[in-house]
């Protein structure tokens, strides 16, 4: 959440940095528009979307990918490890850091 909430703020940053326009709703809207993954970080921010921390079942021919870390918690677990996941409109769940990376990635971009 923390992550989300300064990318959220950076989006302003560029704003400030900009002479182009000087509607930020506009602006941020523009940037929503180009990247999927900026648009849920701030549907995030505005509690829109939900973020969560729950048990995922990790397949054995997955285990060779796993930090020691993670390979120790998912034997004591069932095989499953904590994951923090965006939960969308639809109900539906996505790992949460690859999209923050990606909109983080976006705004470095633009």
């Amino acid at each position: 959440m923390l992550v989300s909430g300064l990318a959220d703020a950076y989006a302003d940053r560029l704003f400030a940095a900009q002479d182009a326009t000087d509607d930020i709703l506009a602006f941020r809207a523009g940037l929503a528009v180009r990247s999927a993954a900026l648009t849920q970080v701030f549907a995030v921010v505005r509690g829109e979307l939900t973020l969560v921390t729950e048990a995922v079942e990790v397949p054995l021919a997955e285990y060779g990918q796993l930090k020691v870390e993670d390979f120790m918690v998912s034997l004591y677990n069932d095989h499953t490890v904590q994951r923090v996941r965006l939960v969308l409109a639809d109900g539906t769940r996505v790992l949460a850091h690859p999209v923050v990376g990606e909109a983080i990635g976006f705004l470095r971009s633009a």
